[in-house]
């Protein structure tokens, strides 16, 4: 892993809400639309990438990417949006989220992270490990060749030239033999040689010996070959520090478990309707209008990472509103003949409303009981936004995304599901409990 080039992958309070409601809605309201939120926590980080969301209301589209920068003192930068469309393909202007009105939604912020650092230090003594460990794969490999008294076991943290001089007595003691029991004296050879070349370079390699002595073993020695960067039981910095504990005394400036980033952000909020006017408290039914407005917020995020788990908190405060659309009919006479025309629209023009906003996470990735032997990185979070209007009354919500995708794979297919539950004060929207499936294609999830 190159510690040098971090690639941030934020998985908290930094992305677009992708879960739709499912539940039924007051009578006289819109399937859809009212008290936009803009506390954007998700079920993937901010990371280059898309996931798409699909409920019963429509399809809910986020795209994202995230970049480093050399500049210490705001170091990466961020941009998000996010689109809907509803159950017959066309564009919506609200989102599949009922407590979520507008159908667009953008963020583009900058900040300071501890993960985007030189590290040279540690990234030279990295490569020097790596090398050590490369050595003790040979070694090991030269060891399975020999009979079963022959084989030895030596310590995961003794040195490449140590090992070497240890399995030369053990090849010389115990020659590799065939079937019939007699010494193979091809295998022989190649032991030797590999043992002769690893003493030479055991206490000066670099990456081009290494790759040196590679060029060699690709078209002779296939069993060495395998261990060398790039082929397939060439193993990364952790699995060798997993491998051979003890060994890793070369590496310094490691980073700490703990990190940290902080960050601002402004984010707009696209938000239309169609609405009649109300005049003298009368709706003027005669002829239908529309809004539309951009609704700004800014909001500040810190986020803490420790191992396996991750914590944020998000606070802002800007533009929100409440759409609550009506089914309005308007009746024409004729006679004795009696019609009526209807369509959905708010009664009154639409108030934008300054709010606190504030959103917490916690995030387990990979989750405990899952996190060996599936072939798979899962994750999980629990999610809790509010928002809060200067004029009152105020809209909760918990989501529990839960999510997972191939762990070996450099972009992963990642597929989950989020239940969620939604407090309102507004007797209009009252309380409702949804379940959103998403999928996307997005880097491995990592802070790295």
């Amino acid at each position: 892993m190159k510690y040098n080039k971090l690639l941030l992958y934020v998985l908290i309070l930094a992305c677009l809400p992708c879960s739709g409601q499912t539940s039924q809605t007051p009578t006289g309201t819109a399937s859809n639309g009212s008290d936009p939120k803009q506390s954007f926590v998700s079920p993937l980080g901010l990371g280059t990438g898309a996931t798409v969301a699909v409920t019963q209301n429509g399809t809910n589209i986020t795209a994202a990417v995230a970049r480093q920068m050399t500049d210490p003192a705001i170091n990466f930068w961020q941009v998000a949006f996010s689109g809907t469309t509803n159950t017959n393909g066309q564009a919506s202007v609200y989102s599949t989220q009922q407590s979520d009105a507008p159908a667009f939604k953008g963020k583009i912020g900058f900040g300071q992270s501890s993960f985007i650092r030189p590290w040279l230090m540690f990234t030279e003594t990295a490569a020097d490990f790596l090398e050590q460990a490369w050595c003790r794969d040979l070694v090991n490999q030269v060891n399975k060749t020999l009979p079963g008294p022959g084989q030895i076991t030596i310590p995961s943290r003794v040195s490449c030239a140590d090992a070497v001089a240890v399995e030369k007595k053990a090849l010389d003691a115990y020659p590799p033999v065939d079937g019939t029991g007699k010494v193979d004296a091809k295998t022989q050879a190649a032991d030797q040689l590999v043992l002769l070349d690893l003493g030479n370079v055991a206490t000066a390699m670099t990456p081009l010996v290494v790759q040196d002595i590679c060029k060699n073993f690709q078209k002779s020695d296939p069993d060495f070959f395998q261990f060398c960067p790039g082929q397939k039981s060439y193993k990364v910095y952790a699995d060798q520090q997993k491998a051979y504990p003890g060994l890793d005394t070369y590496t310094k400036g490691a980073p700490s478990a703990f990190q940290w980033k902080l960050w601002g952000s402004w984010a707009p909020v696209l938000s239309s309707t169609p609405y009649y006017a109300v005049d003298n408290g009368v709706a003027d039914l005669s002829k239908k209008l529309n809004w539309t407005q951009l609704l700004n917020t800014g909001v500040g995020d810190i986020a803490l990472y420790y191992k396996s788990l991750v914590f944020g908190v998000e606070g802002g405060y800007g533009q929100t509103v409440q759409i609550v659309q009506q089914n309005v009919c308007k009746t024409i006479t004729s006679g004795t003949v009696t019609a009526q025309q209807c369509s959905m629209a708010m009664v009154g023009k639409p108030n934008p409303k300054n709010s606190w906003i504030a959103s917490s996470t916690l995030q387990v990735v990979p989750l405990p009981f899952l996190a060996k032997g599936t072939g798979l990185t899962t994750g999980a979070q629990i999610q809790f936004s509010y928002t809060a209007p200067t004029s009152g009354g105020h809209s909760s919500e918990i989501a529990v995304p839960l999510y997972l995708s191939p762990s070996t794979k450099q972009v992963s297919f990642v597929v989950g599901v989020q239940p969620t539950w939604d407090w309102n004060t507004n007797p209009m929207i009252g309380n409702k409990f949804s379940v959103s499936v998403f999928v996307g294609a997005r880097p491995p999830i990592s802070k790295y």
